[in-house]
This record gives structure tokens, C-alpha cells and sequence, in this order.
């Protein structure tokens, strides 16, 4: 039969291969004629010049590519174009040789050291003096290298620690310089190759910029930055060479071609040390004008590491490892992403059904998944699920576990996401022309989040497009959403500003079912002018400030429904209820009732003198219609981190129904419903 499918083909590639041979052999035969290729790049060659593909057009068998341990240091990026897909029946994949580790690197090694002095050492790269190549990352065997920075890195502190402020004296706004204290400012001779780190305006981003000039009498330097720098804002300078002045720090001097590290390693330069020369290492390009997907290509069980980032991250930096271009079925599975400075996987250009689980993200320079595009070309029908993604953010902080800039009917489920400058998750519509629709977010662990950022949420979404989403949040464990600003005098404030579940910018149309957020500012949820969000089912506890938020812009709010929830808090400055006053009406809430609250603290709340909600007291709420039906009463939770009810709970009498915590993170994922 014509679509017959036959017996798999199966490729090697190893450090001790070549590429001359047939890439069929697993090792090197004993006279050294044949044996595995030696780079992947043959390998996707020989899969693409296969005799089927060449006679009929498509494969009629599985092809496997099994890659020996070892290092591959990638010249460029692997590309993949529709002429190298799989199809329905037969895959392309790409794996690890049985448990053998295998690193794709887009680094270079760097051995050519001299030492300078007891602890400094020089390397000269003629690429870098040449203008050929350039970077802002260095790894010194299994960890990243400081860039030398003033002030310092401070390790017992590294959020909140290592700081310059920007001087009161400039004006309230200003876009084209940063104004040191003056004793502060460092008078160095030379700020060639200098970069500003920085977190403009309202310290909801960060951004890194090139020092364009110097003007030391004002104590300032010269940027081009996108958003008004204010009194406040913090910041550090990186690689100037007089501010190497530590162990561990390392800076590159284009002109000279000079890489100096102060090595702190007692066998350097024994030790790798690389450096990224790209900012991807996997690029899956459909030809979308000619609507040609790559189809059917996987990754299984690898390991990426050594890329770089570029300048110009604001909201949405997206350097990444691999690029999902116009994918389709495509699948990225059991692979180690580390010591990459962007994402690890970014998806655009109508990607769709691709799944990507069962992955380790592990101290990324920007967040773990990333998609991208407008309504029309947005990446759709994707599965992110069963990933652990840890510490990301290491270079910007605008960034997500999984971020859906924009992108459709999407699910992110049993993700692990800990430690996050930014969100956990979002999915985000910036208008008409860019939706984000109809996505679930699910039985995801998101843990210590918003670390170094405000205005926020665990898990946030936008909905500028003043529409319907569809978007379900559901059965997700959030605990501590912490939150950072800087005062105008040059003051770190943490925590600060932070909710939950973050409905902003008029999100409608959200299903918010069966989530437990535990350890907020401002509340475990807030609707910021939506209409039409059900919150249901739910248990919020630990709210500093306030446990829910209203935020009505205007008349678009109406329609929200808030039943069948827990609400326990423990802070006697906490009102139960918030809402803007001067916009606050009560048909923002449709329906308000079947639910239980709770002060563990022993506050009454049905103490009169208790304004806890926007009409004053609970019984003034009570007067407008809300919370007839709901009580007042401990729920009997077993514990905070694990607020399961007790047989005996009140919460049973009023409809809640009990969350299932053992499925929610990577302790309930089962990778064979992904497969």
C-alpha cells in the first residue's frame, strides 16, 4: 500500500563520530569506516535525503536520532523547515542514547587564559575585537559567572541587596538619564561597554540599556530608556572593568577583545568556561505564506544550555533555546533547560497542538514558555504540562512560568513554577487585534511568586479587548505573592501590592474554580473593570491587606458572581471586601453568596464597627443583598499548606465541594494523557 508505514530508521550522532559515514551504526566499527555522524546537522541532512522522502515527498517509517553523551557545541542554530516535518503517522525524533546525557550547547569554549596576577586571568578573543561576536553571560563550569557590576552582588541578599537609587534631585520624570547619588557615583575613566540595569517608572519591569555617555558633573549617565525613569528607581551598572573588584566577577572588553575573570576555582583553567556566541539553538520555521507547517519533530530526554539575550526586554522579552515557528505536533519531552539566559521554549507564527511536558526549566535569564503573536497569527491548541520551572528571571523580570503574550485554546496544567520575579502564569489580550481566548490554566503549584515586581498576580490576565474570554483558571495551589517596589528616597518596600488571581484591565468572561491562594497584599483575587468573571469553589487565605478586590474604571463592570467560596484570614487591618469608592456600585457583583468566612485571629466580623466592606460593615453588605446565605464560622481546615476540610466542616453545608490537593503540580501529572 502506498501509505504503508515500514520498520523505523534509526540515526546516531557522537563526539567520536564523522560525518562521512552512513550514521547508522550506534558507535565506531574496529576499522574505523564507518560509524555515527558527528553533528546533528548531518544527521537532519540524512533524514531529509532519505530515498522515501526524495521519491514520494513524505516519510512511511519513524525516524530516530539517538545522540551519544557528550557536549555538542552547535556552530549556529539547528533550523528545521517543512521539508524536514514528519507527518500523522511517522515522527522525527530526536533523543538521548538510552540514559546517556546530552548537552546541545550554543557556546563557545574559552581555553587560551593567561593570568594577569594571584587571581585574575585574561583571555584574548579576536572575534570580540573584530566585532564578529559579543556577550553578556559566562559560564565557569556548572554556574553563571557575575558580571562585574557596581555595587556589588550581594548573595545574602540578592533581591534586595546591591543597589544604586536614583537621586531625588531629578526632575518627577525624565528618559534620558540616571542621576546617582552623589556619593554614589563612581568616577571611573572608562564606561566603554558599560550597561545599565534598571527598573523604570513604576517597578513593574525591568530593562537593561547601553550607557551612551557620561556627565559627571550632575553625577548622571546617559541612556535611551522606553519608560520614565523616577526619584527611586533601582539600579546597577554591569561590565566596566574598575568595577571588577571581586571574586567571581567577569567582564568583556569589546575593543580590546579582553575577557578578564577573578577566578575564584583553585584548578582554573581546568575548568570549561563558556560562552554563548547565539541567542537560540533550536529554530522549527514553517513557511506560513505558503501555509507549510514543520510537522511531527520531537526532542526527547536533552539537555540545552548556553544562550544568550539580547538588549530591549521591557514587558516581553523572548530571547529563546528552541523557537516554535510554525509548528504543529510538534513534541518537547524530559529535556533539562539550564543556563539559558532567555526562555526555553517560544512559540509564534500559528504554532498549534504542540505539547511541551515533562521538562525541567531551571534558573532561565527570562521565564520558562513564552507565546507570541496577534489574533490572526497567534499560537493555538498548545499543551504545557509537567514541567518544573524554577528561579527564572535572572536577567529580566517582566516574565512568566508559562506567558501566553497573546494565544488561543491553550492548556498549562501540572507545571510546578516556583520562585518568579513575575507571574506564574498569564494569558494576556492587548485588544481587538490581540486575544487571548478560551486558555486553562489548571492543577498547577505556583510558589513564591512576584518576587521582585508589583501591580501583579500569580496567575494574571488581561482582557483589553473587552470581550468574553473563556479563559478557565481552575484547581491551581498558590502560595506567597510577595511583591517589590522602591520609595522615592531609595527604600525597598516588599511585600508590596500583589493579588492571587489578578483579573486586570477589564478581563470578562473568566471561570475562577477550586484554586486555594494562600498569602497575598491586596487579595486573592481582583477584577480590575471585567464583567462576567465566576469565582466559585474556591478557598483564600491570607490576605495582609485586603482578601478580594474591586477595581470598577467605569461602567463596563458588572455581572460577577462570587458563591460557594472559603475566605480565612488572620490580619486585624484587613477589610474583607475592597472596592474603588468613587466608583463602587452594587450591581458590580450580580451575585454575592453561599459563602463561608472567617478570622482565625478571633476579630468578630460581624461587629458593627468593623468596615470591612465598601458599605461599611458586613451587615450593611448584607443589606444590599450579598452573603444572605453565606456564614460566618471556622471551616476546619487541616492545616495552611495543606487546607483540606474536615468531615465535620460548615463549608459542606453551603454547597463547597473538596479540592483534591494530591492532583494538583507534578505529584498529580501523568505524562501518558499527554502522549
Amino acid at each position: 500500500m502506498a501509505n504503508q508505514r515500514q520498520p523505523e530508521i534509526s540515526f546516531y550522532v557522537s563526539s567520536d563520530g564523522d560525518d562521512r559515514w552512513s550514521g547508522r551504526l550506534s558507535e565506531p566499527n574496529q576499522t574505523r569506516t564507518d560509524g555515527p555522524f558527528v553533528t546533528l546537522k548531518r544527521a537532519k541532512d540524512a533524514i531529509r535525503n532519505l530515498e522515501c522522502r526524495l521519491v514520494t515527498g513524505e516519510l512511511r517509517q519513524n525516524i530516530n536520532v539517538f545522540i551519544r553523551k557528550g557536549t555538542y557545541f552547535l556552530d549556529e542554530p539547528l533550523i528545521f523547515t517543512p521539508e524536514d516535518s514528519g507527518n500523522e503517522k511517522c515522527s522525527v525524533t530526536f533523543s538521548a542514547y538510552k540514559d546517556e546525557k546530552v548537552i546541545i550547547s550554543g557556546g563557545r569554549k574559552i581555553t587560551q587564559w593567561s593570568k594577569i596576577d594571584t587571581s585574575l586571568w585574561k583571555a584574548e578573543l579576536p572575534d570580540v575585537r573584530s566585532g564578529k561576536w559579543y556577550f553578556r553571560s559566562l559560564r565557569v563550569g556548572d554556574k553563571q559567572a557575575i558580571r562585574a557590576r557596581y555595587p556589588n552582588y550581594d548573595p545574602q541578599n540578592p533581591t534586595t541587596g546591591g543597589w544604586c537609587f536614583v537621586s531625588k534631585t531629578i526632575p518627577e520624570k525624565t528618559y534620558d538619564r540616571v542621576v546617582f547619588n552623589p556619593s554614589d557615583f563612581p568616577n571611573w575613566d572608562n564606561w566603554d561597554d558599560a550597561e545599565v540595569h534598571i527598573f523604570p517608572a513604576w517597578g513593574w519591569v525591568n530593562t537593561i540599556m547601553k550607557v551612551k555617555g557620561v556627565d559627571k558633573e550632575n553625577h548622571a549617565i546617559i541612556v535611551d530608556c522606553k519608560q520614565d525613569i523616577r526619584p527611586g528607581n533601582r539600579f546597577f551598572i554591569a561590565n566596566v572593568q574598575q568595577a571588577l573588584d571581586s571574586p567571581g566577577e567577569w567582564c568583556l572588553n569589546s575593543r580590546s577583545g579582553e575577557l578578564i575573570y577573578w577566578a575564584t576555582e583553585e584548578n582554573f583553567p581546568n575548568i570549561d568556561v563558556i560562552a554563548p556566541a547565539m541567542d537560540r539553538l533550536i529554530v522549527i520555521q514553517g513557511d506560513m505564506n505558503k501555509g507549510k507547517f514543520v510537522e511531527n519533530i520531537r526532542f526527547v530526554n536533552l539537555t540545552f544550555s548556553d544562550t544568550d539575550f539580547s538588549l530591549d526586554g521591557y514587558y516581553d522579552p523572548a530571547d529563546s533555546a528552541i523557537w516554535l515557528s510554525g509548528a504543529k505536533n510538534c513534541l518537547i519531552d524530559g529535556c533539562l533547560f539550564e543556563n539559558i539566559n532567555g526562555y526555553a521554549v517560544r512559540l509564534d507564527n500559528k504554532s498549534n497542538d504542540n505539547r511541551i511536558i515533562g521538562n525541567k526549566m531551571i534558573k532561565l535569564g527570562q521565564g520558562g514558555v513564552i507565546m507570541l503573536g496577534n489574533s490572526e497569527n497567534q499560537p493555538f491548541n498548545n499543551i504545557i504540562a509537567g514541567n518544573d520551572i524554577q528561579d527564572c528571571g535572572q536577567v529580566y523580570k517582566h516574565v512568566a512560568g508559562v506567558y501566553v503574550t497573546t494565544g488561543s485554546g491553550n492548556l498549562v496544567a501540572h507545571n510546578n513554577i516556583y520562585r518568579m520575579p513575575r507571574y506564574g502564569i498569564s494569558f494576556k489580550s492587548y485588544g481587538k487585534g490581540a486575544s487571548s481566548h478560551n486558555n486553562i490554566a489548571e492543577y498547577n503549584e505556583i510558589i513564591d511568586s512576584n518576587l521582585e515586581t508589583n501591580d501583579t498576580g500569580a496567575i494574571e490576565t488581561l482582557g483589553r479587548d473587552y470581550e468574553i474570554s473563556g479563559n478557565i483558571i481552575r484547581f491551581n495551589y498558590i502560595r506567597n505573592v510577595v511583591g517589590m517596589n522602591t520609595t522615592p528616597d531609595g527604600q525597598i518596600i516588599s511585600p508590596y501590592f500583589t493579588w492571587g488571581i489578578y483579573l486586570d484591565d477589564y478581563s470578562s468572561g473568566t471561570t475562577v474554580y477550586g484554586n486555594i491562594v494562600d498569602g497575598t497584599v491586596v487579595g486573592a483575587i481582583c477584577i480590575h473593570g471585567g464583567k462576567n468573571n465566576v469565582f466559585e469553589n474556591n478557598i483564600f487565605m491570607n490576605g495582609s491587606e485586603r482578601q478580594m478586590t474591586l477595581q470598577p474604571r467605569d461602567d463596563f463592570m458588572t455581572g460577577n458572581v462570587f458563591r460557594h467560596n472559603i475566605v480565612v484570614f488572620n490580619s486585624t487591618k484587613s477589610v474583607l471586601w475592597y472596592s474603588w469608592q468613587n466608583t463602587w456600585r452594587p450591581d458590580r457583583l450580580s451575585e454575592c453568596d453561599y459563602n463561608i468566612y472567617w478570622h482565625t485571629g478571633g476579630l468578630n466580623l460581624l461587629d458593627e464597627n468593623l468596615k470591612i466592606t465598601p458599605e461599611g460593615s458586613f451587615s450593611a453588605w448584607q443589606g444590599l443583598g450579598f452573603d444572605k446565605n453565606s456564614i460566618i464560622a471556622d471551616p476546619m481546615l487541616t492545616s495552611d499548606e495543606k487546607p483540606e476540610l474536615k468531615d465535620s466542616s460548615p463549608a459542606l453545608k453551603i454547597g463547597f465541594n473538596p479540592i483534591d490537593l494530591e492532583k494538583i503540580g507534578l505529584k498529580g501529572f501523568d505524562k501518558s494523557k499527554y502522549k
